[in-house]
């Protein structure tokens, strides 16, 4: 999803960037002022995160006590100079543009969720100094990230160093934070938290109408939010009305419906959750293998248009349309999406699928849709 829009902003930061040159260095990068900020902090983090790896091995190498006082007071000197003479190879300048790219509209479109997969990246567990190190290839939703390292700045600083975080956990602690920081926001104080990703979209889309994104952006944000009631009266104006571009007026007015209609028989009947009776986390397993299973795989295809399943397929699954069946059908029959989200990443790490790229990402979002 997005694809043509990425591309273009991948473009752009390219013929920014001269990515011609054998080699680019940090330096040049985080000096160009028509590089946008939050990837110049990405390219930043994407070097200290080299410079973490080679601490690693210097301090693993036996053939060294690395401990000796004398070099404990050399390398925090040789680290920065390290750093300071960092440089991307030409390969290596490409990806780090593609990575942060899509990262950042990921990020901008469904902060919850690719916080969890770009920090944990499958794996269960992480160390904290590692959580917060990858926090710092982000800048947008600044509450959010502020919110996480507020939270680690609270652990006690003896354990801190060696604490490890569970993914599990840290969703806790991402729902938390987010839900703290809206609680209270008005109509145009939550809409305000869009201002990153109608930024986004005005660099990297020229047709859109002014001051405008797709509507499609805005639903996967609510829903990333929990927002379903209001995500689901921007689909039926999608789906019905064509509303493919979306103001921000035009959102703080169907916000401002969709709280007046909570509670009425109008909003009642539209939902469909309300005429589908009660839904529990409690459903067992048995009871998710039967008609709610089937319903929800059929909602699944249902959205899912052929050019997007064609590449899920194709970048996934290896173009092995049963394996795709059988695996949609499997993750499916779990009773909630919080069931279903795990499994979703307990397959992507044992297939070695980056659960951040492109294809992973639609294909969760279409399941995602799926529960809602």
């Amino acid at each position: 999803m997005f694809e043509k829009e990425i591309d273009r902003v991948r473009k752009q930061l390219k013929q920014r960037l001269d990515t011609r040159q054998p080699s680019t260095s940090l330096a040049a990068i985080l000096a160009n002022a028509n590089i946008h900020p939050s990837y110049r902090a990405f390219f930043k983090a994407e070097a200290e995160w080299w410079l973490y790896e080679e601490r690693a091995l210097r301090a693993s190498n036996p053939r060294f006590d690395t401990s000796a006082p004398e070099l404990q007071s050399v390398f925090p000197k040789l680290d920065e100079l390290y750093l300071g003479s960092a440089r991307f190879d030409h390969e290596e300048l490409n990806a780090t543009i593609d990575a942060a790219v899509k990262t950042r509209l990921n990020f901008l479109c469904r902060p919850r969720t690719t916080l969890k997969w770009f920090v944990y990246r499958g794996e269960p567990t992480k160390p904290l100094y590692e959580v917060l190190m990858r926090l710092n290839y982000l800048t947008d939703n600044a509450y959010l990230l502020d919110g996480i390292r507020q939270w680690a700045a609270t652990r006690p600083a003896e354990a801190s160093s060696y604490e490890i975080l569970s993914v599990i956990e840290f969703e806790r602690i991402v729902e938390k934070v987010d839900n703290d920081a809206i609680l209270d926001l008005s109509q145009d104080e939550f809409v305000r938290l869009l201002d990153g990703l109608y930024g986004f979209f005005y660099e990297a889309d020229p047709n859109l109408p002014s001051e405008a994104v797709p509507t499609e952006a805005v639903i996967i944000f609510l829903d990333d939010k929990g927002a379903i009631p209001i995500s689901q009266a921007l689909e039926r104006l999608l789906y019905r009305e064509e509303l493919r571009t979306l103001t921000r007026s035009k959102l703080i007015d169907v916000i401002n419906d969709v709280i007046a209609s909570i509670g009425t028989n109008d909003f009642a009947e539209s939902s469909p959750e309300q005429s589908e009776g009660p839904q529990t986390a409690e459903t067992s397993p048995e009871q998710s293998e039967g008609p709610q299973a089937a319903q929800r795989v059929a909602k699944f295809i249902a959205q899912l248009d052929a050019s997007t399943k064609e590449r899920i397929v194709k970048k996934i699954f290896s173009r092995d349309h049963t394996q795709f069946d059988h695996t949609v059908q499997e993750i499916l029959r779990r009773a909630t999406w919080r069931e279903a989200a795990g499994e979703l990443d307990r397959w992507f790490a044992r297939q070695g699928v980056a659960p951040d790229s492109a294809a992973a990402m639609e294909f969760a979002q279409a399941m995602h849709r799926s529960y809602l």
